[in-house]
């Protein structure tokens, strides 16, 4: 009978992503809570650094929630035209603003459960606004936290859900935000979703390479 599945050692793992990346910060640049519930919105299948581009141009034209209220989605979406799902997001923008201003006094909720009420606003996107613009615990897990965890032998499967839950019980609560970064940055440096670079990953020592057959 097969032995119980190795997990990775957390102690371990923290240690490794604080050497490694110890300035990890979330790379979407705001001002504000609004601005950067809007970036998170566009950064759905878009790198970080092509939506700070399109914020730049955003905000020099809209300033703030009210702005964005009476806007028509079809001429929002003529400013996200080169973004994948830019009608959606341009759509899921204005419904967030009149949201807000009109159920929320114009102030962007600080909690996740507030913020999930928002239209077009999910779980890992209410938990990246809640843990940067407000400082509060969060575990935003996309899909590089999904895959690390399985990868970990924290998570059962690569699933938001089961990831979210499984970070939480392996970090210190006061260092869930930080240790979401460090984890997309493993994620993009080494743990790639195809032929993961395990010779150079700073975790190689304790994870079991759940699921892991192709590795360089």
């Amino acid at each position: 009978m097969a032995g119980k599945q190795r997990s990775a050692d957390a102690v371990v793992v923290s240690a490794a992503l604080d050497e490694r990346w110890p300035e990890a910060r979330c790379e979407l640049l705001a001002r504000d809570p609004w601005e950067l519930l809007v970036a998170v919105i566009l950064s759905a299948r878009t790198a970080d650094a092509r939506v700070n581009q399109v914020m730049a141009v955003l905000n020099e034209h809209f300033t703030g929630v009210e702005a964005y209220q009476d806007l028509d989605p079809r001429a929002l979406g003529s400013f996200l035209a080169r973004l994948p799902l830019h009608r959606q997001k341009a759509r899921a923008i204005t419904e967030a603003a009149r949201y807000i201003l009109y159920r929320c006094d114009g102030t962007v909720p600080r909690s996740i459960d507030e913020l999930v009420r928002i239209p077009g606003v999910g779980r890992k996107t209410a938990a990246v606004v809640a843990g940067n613009a407000f400082n509060h615990p969060a575990v935003a897990a996309d899909s590089h936290v999904q895959r690390i965890a399985h990868r970990l032998g924290w998570a059962i499967r690569a699933d938001a859900v089961v990831a979210e839950a499984a970070i939480e019980a392996a970090f210190e609560r006061a260092d869930w935000v930080r240790r979401c970064h460090q984890l997309i940055r493993l994620g993009r440096d080494c743990c790639r979703p195809m032929r993961p670079w395990c010779s150079r990953c700073p975790v190689a020592g304790t994870c079991p390479q759940v699921g892991v057959s192709d590795a360089r």
